[in-house]
């Protein structure tokens, strides 16, 4: 999750979900944000398709607000840690399944995430130029990496944290 859902929480939507079905998990991930936005840009859907998401999944991308269907989920990742705290205080009963990514990917749980806003940071592409936009992309990209290497493990352990 992310403010727009239109660069981060897509991209590791995409990106995850893509490594999942490689590794035939079962796990379903789904994209939101705060507010709602434009289509993903062509900037980032050129380096989606570079990664073998496909064209029709990433134009069937369409920036959605958090609701009442997402808070079903087992586990919410957000992008920064001010928008943990914005989530829980207007859904105060997905205390227990909101966390960071940065947090998630350091083993982390949502009963003791204890991370820096700093540390937690995912920075967002919007507003840089090309070549910072695609920095971040990279980086994007290694953390969905992480997330989905973290899923699978949790996955096959039988840890998920419903």
């Amino acid at each position: 999750m992310c403010e727009w859902n239109e660069g981060r929480s897509p991209h590791l939507e995409m990106s995850v979900e893509l490594k999942l079905k490689q590794s035939n998990s079962k796990i379903k991930v789904v994209s939101a944000g705060f507010s709602q936005a434009d289509k993903v840009n062509p900037l980032r859907k050129a380096f989606l398709l570079g990664l073998g998401v496909s064209a029709a999944e990433i134009d069937a991308h369409y920036s959605t607000i958090f609701n009442e269907k997402h808070a079903q989920a087992d586990l919410i990742l957000v992008a920064e840690l001010p928008m943990k705290a914005k989530l829980l205080k207007q859904w105060p009963e997905l205390a227990g399944r909101v966390m960071t990514v940065k947090g998630f990917i350091k083993g982390m749980n949502p009963f003791n995430e204890d991370i820096s806003e700093e540390e937690a940071r995912m920075e967002d592409a919007g507003g840089k130029d090309i070549d910072k936009k695609l920095k971040l992309y990279v980086e994007h990209e290694r953390l969905a990496e992480q997330v989905a290497k973290r899923l699978i493990e949790l996955e096959a352990a039988n840890l998920l944290f419903s």
